[in-house]
């Protein structure tokens, strides 16, 4: 069976649009790049078969959409062979997910699926940035850096600590892990207040980009200096007057939601007839209390505010993180140590065996 995304039309500043839904599949990757086609002005020449597509249903099958924009990457004069090549190879599998790796400068590791991004001429950004200002030390032992690096410093930095590496930059690999294991502490949203500024700073007011962040792809929106990331959520479908949620907080305590026109929308609403599963209705915000949800107190801004405050989150978050890295590589070390031990345990046996043939065999000869 197919998989298909729900359609829903908003209003962005008295214009009119209809965009994609996210299913329980979640691909949003595919979604975050469909609907900045749709939305975009500068998109709106190269993006006519899919407008045409979204708009004559209230689904859409993903065999459909990947084939819509299949044929308009093909069409823009502005992708190289090779970009086409991995557009091919790589849209079929978008609706599972895509691996970008950000590195901490605010860039991207050059990947193969950078080139999607490249193809369509649509801007990919993240705010998980370490400021260069208010620590130059640690800046110089994390920006750089990307993600998938960082991890790798770390466990190489446990299995020094074990004794199970050695390597000849081991002083610098476990001062690099400490000063990483102490950003990720501090940045366990994977946005930082340098990267707020960031953001502001490099989008282009009225423009559209795709916001990366825990895994998750975002159509994001700068509008007087402000920014939105698009809803999307299929628990808002009825929702005319969610179409926007803010971005203005590390932790998501000020990201409340918002009207086409960029209107505060009544929170008291949302949280009562977005949706029957609150959860659903929370997707967005993921540090929204889901169990306050369900009663009055969930009707206000406090419905949406961080439990904790976000030193003690990011610490909690972090030695979990930790815990279970470290649980990861003892599992692995084990199961090496077990196997190891027993291919010594069988090859003695078989010595064993052939020895005792051969002394077998010396006797028979002597006899």
């Amino acid at each position: 069976m197919d998989i298909e995304f729900a359609t829903r039309t908003i209003q962005i500043n008295g214009s009119q649009h209809k965009i994609l839904l996210q299913n329980n599949n979640g691909p949003c990757a595919l979604l975050a790049l469909a609907n900045v086609l749709l939305l975009a002005p500068r998109q709106a020449s190269v993006a006519q078969e899919l407008i045409y597509l979204v708009r004559r249903s209230d689904t859409v099958y993903l065999q459909d959409l990947i084939q819509v924009l299949a044929n308009i990457g093909i069409q823009d004069q502005n992708g190289a062979d090779s970009d086409v090549t991995q557009l091919l190879q790589l849209l079929p599998r978008l609706h599972a997910g895509m691996n970008i790796n950000p590195k901490f400068n605010g860039s991207f590791g050059d990947g193969v699926e950078m080139s999607i991004f490249r193809l369509y001429n649509v801007d990919i950004v993240h705010g998980w940035i370490i400021d260069s200002s208010s620590d130059p030390v640690a800046y110089e032992h994390v920006s750089k850096y990307s993600y998938e690096e960082a991890q790798r410093v770390l466990v190489e930095s446990y299995e020094i600590k074990q004794k199970t590496l050695s390597t000849s930059n081991a002083d610098q690999i476990l001062e690099d892990a400490n000063y990483i294991k102490s950003f990720f502490a501090r940045s366990a949203t994977q946005l930082t207040e340098y990267g707020l500024r960031h953001l502001r700073e490099v989008l282009v007011e009225k423009s559209f980009a795709i916001l990366f962040r825990n895994d998750h792809f975002s159509a994001i929106y700068k509008n007087n200096d402000e920014l939105f990331t698009l809803v999307t959520d299929l628990g808002f479908k009825s929702r005319t007057d969610v179409v926007w949620q803010a971005l203005k907080s590390v932790n998501g305590s000020q990201d409340t939601f918002y009207t086409g026109n960029f209107i505060p929308t009544s929170l008291e609403r949302t949280a009562t007839t977005a949706t029957a599963n609150p959860a659903e209705s929370f997707a967005s915000n993921p540090f929204s209390d889901q169990n306050e949800a369900r009663g009055p107190a969930s009707n206000s801004l406090q419905g949406f505010q961080q439990l904790e405050n976000d030193e003690e989150l990011a610490r909690r978050l972090q030695e979990e993180e930790d815990r279970e890295a470290v649980s990861r590589m003892q599992r692995s070390h084990e199961r090496r140590t077990k196997h190891s031990d027993g291919k010594e345990k069988k090859n003695r046996s078989k010595n064993e065996k052939k020895g005792s043939k051969k002394e077998k065999l010396k006797k028979c000869i002597i006899m």
